[in-house]
């Protein structure tokens, strides 16, 4: 594995230097009326998605997700447009994928550990403390 300074500098490289790169933070709430009130009302963002479950508020290029809580742990999405070639580029620097959260068994995981949904694939993964991160590709 390499040092934390080397990996922080070949990551910034093989994540960032590729044409599309959205960047989305997971939030939980209690409240999904209220949150969406907060970020749409008092901090003036748009809301792109309003659903039972969860909401997409935009900030300029990226999205925070609102979830209710139970089922979608908090953490960082980076949504790209290749996501095989990024998770190959990132296991050679040290990067370690894995199934991520619990999911019904018809859903395919792939030798990389990418898990194909109806909507788009994602590739789990954590930093060096612990929190979940995901590539996501969309269809």
């Amino acid at each position: 594995m390499k040092s934390s300074t080397q990996l922080k500098r070949s990551t910034k490289i093989t994540l960032m230097s590729k044409s599309r790169m959205k960047l989305i933070i997971d939030v939980h709430v209690s409240d999904l009326q209220r949150a969406v009130a907060f970020y749409t009302e008092a901090l003036g963002l748009p809301c792109r998605v309003y659903e039972t479950d969860w909401a997409a508020i935009t900030v300029g290029d990226a999205e925070i997700h609102l979830y209710v809580d139970g089922g979608v742990t908090h953490g960082v999405e980076f949504y790209v447009d290749d996501i095989k070639s990024r998770v190959r580029a990132l296991t050679e620097q040290g990067v370690q994928f894995t199934s991520g959260i619990d999911k019904p068994k018809s859903l395919r995981v792939d030798e990389q550990n990418i898990t194909e949904f109806p909507w788009g694939r994602i590739a789990y993964f954590h930093d060096s403390e612990g929190n979940e991160m995901a590539l996501v590709e969309d269809f």
